[in-house]
């Protein structure tokens, strides 16, 4: 397969008049979300419509698909343990999959409509938001044991771990938070306000800190994790719904799925380097970090697309 390429001039918050060139890959039926993992060199693709799981190869070559249930719309993997995570949001279990020959491993029964979730890869737990009960379980990622299920309030969304501390950060999709919980105990810790309707977060396990993509009001907000203080809010193009963190560069990469375009954050200046036109109907990201790839699930294409991020070119806000 082709190396895929894209190659964006961004000045100020103007995005390039043309959309990139891009590999692509078909897959299922609307995929919604696309995770890379590092220790099998693999990409899982949740495709919504089909209910299936797509795995290809870094490169992008297919390896193969995995029935489910019912649909899984978010996947997480814990690269050691080698295990993919599915929630089958109508069916209110988990399924575990070994990433290496993609066999089920074991099921986690779970609450209603199980949507959002999350690896906690030094410890190996898994969290997964029960959209449909406002609730929180987390469970043994090694044998299924579920450790503990707390409220979170209605429509939680997102999920995400911060290894370091053992918080969990759950999105509270109709109150306009995020919920702070404690991992290892079970405990609510707080709750930090954001932006109109928030989706999708994202942590960097190396500075602590927090995107949350609040996508009704078009922004990004920004908070310490460790300290519980907010940083920043960042206007960001509109329906800001996927995000991938490269954190040894401190790049923040978020998808503004109505926009058709890309952001990119500088994480130390905590502002938006740029936007870049992409393909229409974007629904998430995910980051090979070490080959510098960046994967994108094309929603209405049915397909995943490969850009180098090498091949990005902007200039710094003025």
């Amino acid at each position: 397969m082709s190396t895929a390429l894209m190659i964006v001039a961004v000045v100020g918050c103007t995005p390039s008049r043309e959309v990139p060139r891009v590999t692509t890959v078909p897959v299922g039926q609307w995929p919604n979300d696309v995770v890379f993992d590092p220790s099998s060199d693999q990409v899982f693709v949740a495709n919504e419509g089909s209910a299936t799981i797509t795995v290809l190869r870094s490169d992008g070559q297919k390896v193969g698909t995995t029935p489910l249930a019912t649909r899984a719309r978010h996947l997480a993997v814990d690269p050691g343990l080698g295990h993919l995570y599915a929630p089958n949001e109508w069916s209110a279990f988990v399924v575990a999959f070994d990433t290496r020959d993609l066999k089920e491993r074991f099921r986690v029964a779970v609450g209603r409509g199980p949507h959002g979730i999350a690896v906690d890869p030094s410890s190996h737990r898994v969290f997964v938001g029960n959209e449909g009960e406002g609730s929180l379980t987390a469970f043994d990622g090694r044998t299924g044991q579920v450790l503990f299920t707390v409220p979170v309030g209605p429509g939680p969304g997102g999920v995400a771990a911060d290894p370091v501390t053992g918080r969990i950060f759950v999105v509270s999709v109709k109150t306009d938070r995020v919920i702070v919980v404690d991992g290892e105990k079970g405990r609510r810790l707080g709750e930090i306000p954001v932006g109109h309707g928030p989706t999708h977060l994202g942590v960097n396990a190396e500075t602590g800190l927090v995107y949350v993509l609040n996508t009704k009001a078009n922004s990004v907000t920004v908070f310490d994790g460790r300290t519980m203080g907010l940083l920043a809010t960042l206007p960001v193009g509109n329906y800001p719904i996927g995000i991938a963190l490269d954190e040894k560069a401190g790049r923040v990469y978020i998808i503004n799925n109505r926009a058709n375009t890309l952001s990119i954050v500088n994480e130390s200046s905590l502002e938006v380097l740029g936007t870049s036109r992409i393909p229409q109907n974007v629904s998430n990201i995910t980051l090979n970090s070490s080959e510098g790839l960046l994967y994108l699930a094309l929603k209405s294409d049915n397909q995943i697309a490969l850009i180098r991020v090498r091949d990005l070119r902007w200039k710094t806000m003025q």
